[in-house]
């Protein structure tokens, strides 16, 4: 069995539990260091251990992945809001080349993110002010880029305004990480460069059209080209799912395989539309996280082999939980009974199949789930996906979708399909269930009646996390008795039983969900 090595962005399961069941899939076992190393949230992963780890498993491995927020900052959120200097960052960094000398058949690929930018007051994953000063730091943010970067001068009056209203402390710290972490960037295409990196993402977190973080991106892409590595340096958007796509490109590169996909979206507007918390028209992220896995984009069915389902707003992006009263997303510029029926088409065709649900931001499209469970065979579709944001959503997807093409391309059997269907679960699960459903009840209905703020869950943590529990554990147990439950798998088995267990908020928030699926099966 092939062994990868990780080193994730963080110990969520998104970051930590996902990329393992994509190795699966694809009959690889994928190790990450033991938790404790990992930190969590605001604390910092241990640097000493996490060198001594990749020192000792270095050796067995066939290919390492390797977050460098966690390898050089200790974590993403630290990489917000830590103050190491850019030396000690610039040294830590300096230990892959150790790693790359000492091991040079092994192919290291990285990613690090080009930092966000939060457009809020809310200061959990920021500098403790951004409680006070988020918003303006990010119309400073806008402005700037739009005076300075793109010769805007008729707003250099707004933004010398807006930067008045920031304490000098307060914008000095934060533009000197936004440098710290830029140079950090810089130095890793050096790295990719001379060949300690073979394959690096730069991904963009949140963001939006104008700021810093465009500004910076513009740099990174001149040194990439002055450097000629356009096919080996990537940048889009993206952040929790990169563990995933180099999983899935390391695999493709194993199993010498470049899948094709070609996208299908349920709405005429679709591929120009700007995701939220993105900046760049979706068609373009769809294509990044597909180059990004070591796939490529095609233009008909006919020469592809997956079918990239993208449901995609009629007129623009929503918020899954506002979903009852958004109006920009399910309009007549889109048709989503045409689109399931196609998505079985499709499936009768033999094609691999999947299903990027983009029409919301954090959770998925309540229309269309019910479309699916008539016109899909759900125990046979290939992907599905309804995270956080888009690019979350397409990378999950793409991944998920390129190993289940290498798993039927190399006649994989009992295990590969249990890890798929489990996979498949637990994104139904977690995208449908807990974001689309149980976390707006709780957040909008429940949870207000209680008197329990929804950013702050404080000592009510426990209390809400059995609630949550017990509401998504009974919603997918009568999603599968509807769906899965009986229905027969390609190795010819049939589905008996799904457990849904150790249901959990990792951060003790409502945001995110973690939970196991095993799925139980008998010969048909």
């Amino acid at each position: 069995m092939l062994k990868l090595g990780l080193i994730p962005l963080d110990e969520r399961p998104c970051n930590e539990q996902y990329p393992r069941k994509i190795g699966e899939i694809a009959d690889a076992e994928v190790i990450t260091p033991p938790r404790n190393m990992l930190g969590s949230r605001r604390e910092v992963g241990d640097f000493r251990q996490l060198d001594d780890w990749l020192e000792s498993a270095a050796g067995e491995l066939d290919g390492l992945v390797v977050s460098l927020e966690t390898f050089v900052y200790g974590g993403l959120i630290p990489s917000r809001i830590s103050h190491d200097s850019l030396e000690e960052c610039l040294h830590r960094l300096e230990a892959l080349r150790r790693i790359k000398q000492k091991h040079p058949e092994l192919t290291i690929y990285a990613f690090n993110v080009v930092m966000r930018i939060s457009n809020s007051n809310i200061n959990e994953e920021e500098p403790l002010y951004w409680s006070e000063y988020g918003k303006l730091i990010w119309a400073y943010s806008r402005l700037a880029y739009r005076v300075d970067f793109l010769g805007m001068a008729e707003e250099g009056q707004e933004r010398d305004a807006v930067r008045s209203q920031i304490p000098g402390h307060v914008l000095e710290d934060y533009l000197a990480r936004r440098s710290r972490n830029h140079q950090v960037n810089l130095a890793a295409i050096d790295l990719a460069a001379d060949g300690t990196i073979d394959y690096l993402l730069l991904t963009q977190d949140d963001t939006s059209e104008f700021g810093f973080p465009n500004q910076e991106q513009h740099a990174l892409r001149e040194k990439i080209s002055a450097l000629g590595l356009e096919d080996r340096v990537l940048i889009y958007p993206g952040a929790d799912e990169v563990g995933m796509v180099l999983i899935a490109r390391h695999l493709n590169r194993i199993y010498g395989k470049r899948p094709r996909y070609f996208a299908r979206y349920s709405s005429v507007r679709g591929p120009l539309i700007t995701a939220l918390y993105e900046d760049r028209p979706l068609a373009e992220s769809v294509k990044g996280q597909i180059f990004g896995c070591g796939g490529l984009l095609v233009d008909s069915p006919q020469d592809a082999d997956i079918i990239l389902m993208l449901n995609t707003p009629g007129d623009s992006q929503g918020e899954a939980p506002l979903q009852a009263t958004v109006r920009t997303v399910d309009t007549s510029a889109r048709n989503l009974p045409e689109f399931a029926a196609a998505m079985g088409y499709y499936q009768s065709r033999g094609y691999v199949v999947a299903c990027a649900d983009v029409a919301y931001a954090n959770g998925a499209d309540l229309k269309l789930v019910p479309l699916l469970k008539r016109e899909v065979a759900l125990e046979k579709l290939d992907g599905y996906a309804a995270w956080n944001t888009a690019g979350n959503t397409l990378g999950t997807v793409v991944a998920h979708a390129a190993v289940r093409f290498l798993a039927r391309e190399a006649g994989l059997g009992l295990g590969s399909e249990l890890a798929h269907l489990e996979f498949l679960l637990l994104r139904f699960a977690d995208d449908w269930g807990y974001q689309g459903v149980v976390r707006t009840e709780l957040g909008l209905e429940v949870l207000p009646k209680l008197g329990i703020p929804i950013f702050q869950l404080g000592d009510a943590w426990e209390q809400v996390q059995e609630m949550a529990a017990s509401r998504l554990e009974a919603l997918m147990n009568e999603f599968c008795k509807e769906s899965i439950i009986e229905k027969v798998l390609k190795t010819g088995h049939k589905v008996a039983d799904v457990k849904f267990t150790n249901i959990h908020l990792p951060w003790k928030r409502l945001f995110e969900v973690g939970l196991e699926v095993e799925v139980e099966v008998e010969k048909a």
